[in-house]
């Protein structure tokens, strides 16, 4: 009899250390786990704030819009070749008819330019439509993508500060610019 009770007692404290220990280790993965998770979220609020700044900034991305009176502009996306030792970015811009009045736009009066933020360097560039005449009278509600050239004689080493700008005397694009991201040279 006295055996059994030692047996007994002997694994009643075995099991009481044991799920003790297992209680310690599960809580310790469990702090880990939450330091794990509050680690990821701080990263992904600073993510999200530097999103915040840089549309504070009116810093646009590929597929962004910017909206006036007039205008619905978007950048598609913009690619880099280099031939000889002339650079040249193109960029598919979509401008979207957004009048109230109903009546066309001229889509020849924007004004587009590249900057490069590091260097402050400017090239100014071209549209390239396709049709001329729908170019110039695009119907209320309607939009035309085409692509706009910029040739840079002496192109920079470093592609990663370009900017888009776009220019217009009667619905202005205040303070807002694309970034080109992914320019390699192809």
């Amino acid at each position: 009899m006295k055996s059994l009770v030692k047996v007994t007692c002997t694994a009643f404290i075995l099991t009481s250390l044991m799920a003790a220990c297992n209680e310690q280790t599960t809580s310790t993965k469990q702090e880990e786990t939450n330091h794990r998770v509050e680690a990821a979220t701080q990263s992904k609020k600073s993510k999200e704030m530097s999103e915040e700044e840089r549309l504070e900034k009116g810093i646009l991305l590929y597929g962004q819009s910017s909206k006036g009176g007039y205008y619905r502009a978007t950048v598609e996306n913009a690619k880099y070749e280099k031939a000889d030792k002339t650079g040249y970015i193109t960029a598919r811009i979509t401008i979207n008819n957004v009048r109230e009045d109903q009546k066309t736009i001229n889509l020849s009066e924007i004004k587009y330019s590249v900057k490069d933020e590091k260097t402050g360097k400017t090239y100014k560039g071209q549209a390239m439509p396709m049709y001329e005449d729908k170019f110039k009278t695009v119907p209320a509600g309607y939009s035309l993508t085409f692509e706009v050239s910029f040739m840079m004689e002496k192109p920079p080493k470093d592609l990663n500060n370009m900017y888009l700008y776009m220019d217009s005397k009667i619905d202005p694009f205040t303070d807002t610019h694309w970034k080109l991201d992914n320019l390699v040279s192809k």
